[in-house]
């Protein structure tokens, strides 16, 4: 035989020992039956260069006398193909089934010297089961010594720990996995009740050879199976009055081959192995000839093919066969065999032993290295992501998409958006600055630090709310003995991480009395309200700057939190401004029928979005509501906005009322120009005050949108603080040029005056405090929101956004007066056009609602 040919039939055989793609199905595998009188000899040249690199067993001699003594040289407690092959990076195959099995056959030659009647004894012998129990108690625990048990546990532990660790925490991140107080620890709690739990019975059940012995209620020959509530000590007794056990033997070893390539749905070396076993039987003997037998008869029985290739060599006494064929056509004999599987075996005939270039095997790892991946990802991955989340950002810091997010005051672990950099480092500096010796109070900013996304203006808004806020803190850190440091809750992008920050400042602030309150919250979201009810709570004043919606205080059902203080008109009564301006005809047109109204109203599919649909309610759910009838469109992002402008220009409408964020803003405008007719004007809340700034001061649009909005301050002071009218906000401008001579347009003045504000608020709260207690153990927040009630009623704040003062009542607190404008962005103007104004106050006659007096301007041409 040439060397080609000898290299080819190499490569044949290794094609039948390679095991398929993971995706494929494993094949059905002969038995390789060489015929002539060097059989044994090419058998075992053929088979020698995988020695060593895939289970292997060639059995000889005593091991072959008869079908129990192979199956115990294969599969036994020392079995060959159980042993560990060397760079295989997989633990070998076990043998639970047939190791009971043979151990059960062992029995009935062990007969103890002093028992007396029928042995084995009958299954239903007392005496015989109290034997067995004994037996099978001492076979186990001699069974694995000390290091196998380690061993073994070691391996299922992990096999159970790839499973159950990913499903305990599927379990609390699906059961709410923001940990941010002690009931919500719950879910984690039980996710590692899930973890723990479901790793320790699966392994335990793996390791005791539970996980498997099902299979012996269930096999082929049923009168040889293990009956319901069949203790395996009295299974073993009836199987050791069982005469023949061949069958049942060489089955529960298939059974055992197959369930280590098994692809089990959970993460099993299975997945790992590539090759195939190998069984030379060079000299099969009376064993080996009776073994290819039984094998023949129990895949007939089954239809069950093990995963082992078998390599027999002899003559007339092995079991009949199909054609043969020469060895030099095997692989035309494979072909077809694979094609019909007409028989078990495919039988070759050899005329010539010299194999002396037979080829080498190289097996890769590689899908051994796949399988650990696989483990290390679903075992470690879970607790990778966690500590992530937790410690990757620093101390009272976590990453949540891509964002370090929490408290801290340190810039470089919760690296702020660039714009926010230079407000946020004189903070620090002026925090630094602080007089030695003073009683120095902490006062928490609450918003977004970070963004993920390009674009927006919650950047904007928090570098006008800290502008005002630092502004304020300089201004009385020089004139006051107490001193005001300020802090940092990132609470990440749109506010989704509002909770944990606010939970940050909760355990911050316990057994602190020098914190004061926190300033934020200016996204209506609940997310925030999340934030509210935690540090309500903990009785932690709150001082939102721009949060509008009027349910974002409801954070106890329909009662509101008393330490939440609004330092921005509601959208209620935005909505009695748009209402008085629609009737009035938006200053330059004629009152708006309800019918010419749509209501673009923006939702999410988490319902964390608040905003909108409580201004939209406003204008439709307030008793007496003129516009109850106007009809909503409902988008949840810019396509479906798209489609909703066109459909209520085609429906009608003569005013669109946007509630939206502004960042769908260019989306509306665009369509309305051109999907709409020219006389179609848009509303919008004061949502979009910031953005349209934005656009008007750096002409990022090469024409002005032609939209009236409802601002919460001077809209024209937004490019340069032009607009300042008082003290104060001649104060914040000087702050701003002095931080930011280079970006002070992009600052938002409401954001900044309301942050001002805020600030002053919790100032004036402490001068009280100090006008009447200076013992160092007094809670400064509680005292704070006590003196916050009421704050200006005998004589009112003069801050930046007016006088202000906060209302006596328990429930609700928002500053008053307050003041709504109206607005209009006009082509070529770069400074928007002041159409209305409206003053927010209590109302004399109802304490509990709001009276909104408003006026129009004339029209300018």
């Amino acid at each position: 035989m040439i060397a080609a040919d000898q290299r080819r039939l190499h490569g044949v055989l290794e094609g039948l020992l390679r095991r398929p793609s993971f995706w494929r199905r494993d094949p059905a595998l002969p038995v390789l039956l060489l015929v002539g009188e060097q059989s044994p000899a090419t058998a075992l040249a053929l088979a020698e260069p995988f020695k060593g690199s895939l289970p292997y067993a060639a059995p000889a001699g005593e091991e072959l006398k008869d079908v129990a003594a192979l199956v115990n040289a294969l599969a036994g407690e020392n079995g060959d193909l159980g042993a560990s092959v060397g760079g295989s990076f997989l633990p070998a195959p076990r043998f639970p089934l047939a190791q009971f099995v043979l151990w059960a056959r062992e029995q009935r030659a062990l007969r103890p010297e002093e028992w007396t009647g029928v042995w084995p004894p009958a299954p239903e012998s007392r005496k015989g089961q109290d034997e067995f129990r004994a037996r099978y108690r001492k076979w186990r625990w001699e069974r694995y010594g000390e290091r196998r048990v380690r061993r073994t546990a070691a391996d299922f532990v992990v096999r159970a720990a790839t499973t159950w660790v990913p499903l305990g925490m599927a379990v609390a991140l699906l059961a709410g996995w923001d940990v941010v107080d002690l009931l919500s620890l719950i879910p984690w709690v039980v996710g590692l009740i899930v973890a723990a739990a479901g790793t320790a019975v699966q392994a335990a059940l793996s390791i005791r050879g539970t996980f498997f012995s099902g299979w012996f209620r269930r096999h082929r020959y049923e009168n040889l199976r293990r009956k319901r509530f069949e203790s395996r000590h009295k299974y073993a007794l009836r199987l050791a009055a069982v005469p023949d056990l061949d069958k049942l033997l060489v089955y529960a070893m298939f059974q055992d081959l197959r369930q280590a390539y098994q692809k089990w749905f959970i993460p099993w070396p299975s997945w790992g192995r590539g090759w195939y076993c190998l069984l030379v039987l060079a000299e099969p003997g009376a064993g080996g000839t009776r073994f290819l037998s039984v094998m023949r008869d129990v895949i007939a029985d089954t239809g069950v093919y093990p995963p082992m290739i078998v390599l027999a060599a002899g003559d007339a006494p092995l079991p009949a066969t199909p054609p043969v064929r020469p060895l030099e056509r095997l692989p035309e004999a494979i072909d077809d065999w694979r094609a019909q599987v007409p028989d078990l075996f495919i039988p070759v005939t050899v005329n010539e032993s010299e194999l002396s270039d037979i080829g080498a095997f190289r097996p890769t790892p590689l899908r051994a290295f796949g399988y650990w991946a696989v483990v290390a990802l679903l075992a470690f991955g879970p607790l990778a992501v966690v500590g992530r989340t937790w410690i990757g950002c620093g101390g009272g810091l976590r990453e949540v998409a891509g964002q370090c997010v929490g408290l801290s005051d340190d810039l470089n672990e919760i690296d702020p958006d660039p714009l926010l950099a230079p407000v946020l480092e004189r903070i620090q500096r002026q925090n630094r600055d602080v007089e030695d010796g003073q009683r120095v109070i902490t006062v928490f900013y609450l918003g977004p630090l970070t963004t993920n996304r390009s674009g927006g203006d919650q950047i904007s808004g928090s570098m006008g709310e800290l502008a005002g806020i630092a502004a304020r803190q300089l201004a009385y850190n020089r004139l006051h003995s107490w001193q005001i440091r300020v802090e940092f809750a990132n609470a990440g992008q749109d506010f989704v991480s509002a909770a944990y920050a606010a939970q940050m400042i909760k355990d911050r602030a316990a057994g602190d009395p020098d914190i004061a309150g926190a300033i934020g919250f200016a996204w209506s979201r609940t997310e925030t309200q999340d934030a509210i009810r935690l540090l309500s709570d903990a009785h932690m004043p709150m001082l939102s700057t721009t949060n509008t919606a009027d349910t974002t205080p409801l954070v106890y059902g329909s009662k509101p939190s008393p330490s939440f203080f609004r330092m921005a008109a509601p959208n209620s009564a935005q909505a009695k401004a748009a209402e008085y301006w629609l009737q009035q005809g938006l200053p330059g047109g004629t009152k708006v029928p309800t019918d010419k109204v749509a209501i673009l109203l923006e939702v999410d599919e988490l319902k964390r979005e608040l905003y909108s649909q409580d201004l939209a309610d406003g204008l439709t759910k307030r008793p007496e509501a003129l516009y109850a009838k106007a009809r909503q469109y409902v988008f949840r992002d810019g396509d479906q906005l798209a489609a909703q402008v066109d459909q209520a220009c085609q429906d009608g409408a003569a005013v669109l009322f946007y509630t939206g964020r502004s960042s769908y803003l260019g989306t509306l405008m665009d369509t309305k120009e051109h999907q709409c007719d020219g006389a179609v004007r848009v509303l919008a809340g004061d949502e979009v005050t910031g953005r349209l700034s934005q656009i008007l001061a750096d002409g990022s649009s090469v024409n002005n949108p032609e939209i009236s909005f409802i601002a919460l301050n001077d809209a024209r002071a937004e490019q340069d603080g032009s607009g300042a009218i008082n003290d104060t906000q001649r104060e914040i401008e000087a702050w701003i040029r002095d931080v930011l001579p280079a970006r002070g347009r992009s600052v938002s003045r409401v954001h900044a005056r309301m942050g001002y504000d805020a600030l002053l608020a919790i100032t004036s709260a402490i001068d009280q405090i100090k006008a009447t207690n200076v013992d160092p153990a007094v809670n400064i927040a509680q005292s704070v929101a006590y003196n916050l009630r009421g704050l200006g009623v005998d004589g009112h704040i003069q801050g930046a956004t007016g006088s202000f003062y906060f209302s006596t009542d328990a429930d609700f607190h928002t500053a008053l007066p307050r003041e709504l404008w109206l607005f209009s962005s006009e082509r070529g103007q770069a400074v928007p056009v002041l159409r209305g104004k409206c003053t927010v106050d209590s109302n004399k006659s109802d304490p509990a609602e709001l009276d909104v007096s408003c006026t129009t301007e004339p029209a300018t041409p």
